[in-house]
């Protein structure tokens, strides 16, 4: 029997941006990212070597695509792929809105719910895999989806997706799937 090919995954996080600061609901906005974000992009630029990805994967959101130029710092990728699909959870109405104001027990109908985040990070997983099949691909993302995505990657039920660490602001993650 054949073995399926392993494809490696570096997952990262962007870095800070002015709404995490303001500790506002992100999700679908472009994000701006503050000068420690820039920073902390700058800093992983010096841990991860770009060169040896096949493909870099992000969300079509600014403060992704912000520090993947950062990563790339003038370099040219091989195939860079930039989808809506690796966004962060949409807060529908709740977007650009205070986190401490929101009601947590009783959020509007237009938000993304765990269940649909987790269903659409199993999708960019299956993206992911009949894509890139045994290849090294950078994929960056955001908070909540990434927590969800890597649950999906350790089989974790969407029950405990909550115990899955999230990753900080440019932080990375290796995984194998």
């Amino acid at each position: 029997m054949e073995e399926a090919l392993k494809t490696r995954l570096c997952i990262v996080r962007p870095g800070e941006t002015e709404e995490n600061i303001s500790h506002i609901f992100q999700g679908h906005l472009p994000g701006t990212l503050t000068e420690n974000g820039r920073s902390q992009a700058v800093t992983l630029r010096k841990t991860v070597d770009v060169s040896v990805f096949d493909a870099i994967v992000s969300s079509d959101l600014r403060r992704a695509t912000d520090t993947v130029t950062i990563l790339l710092d003038g370099k040219v990728p091989r195939d860079w792929v930039r989808s809506a699909l690796f966004r962060e959870k949409d807060w529908g109405s709740l977007t650009g809105q205070v986190v401490g104001k929101a009601d947590f027990d009783a959020f509007p109908s237009d938000v993304e719910t765990k269940e649909m985040l987790y269903v659409r990070a199993g999708k960019a997983l299956c993206f992911l895999q009949d894509k890139y099949a045994g290849k090294t691909v950078l994929v960056v993302s955001h908070g909540l989806f990434l927590q969800s995505f890597m649950a999906r990657i350790a089989r974790v039920p969407l029950e405990q997706v909550g115990s899955m660490r999230r990753l900080g602001n440019c932080e990375c993650r290796w995984m194998e799937i």
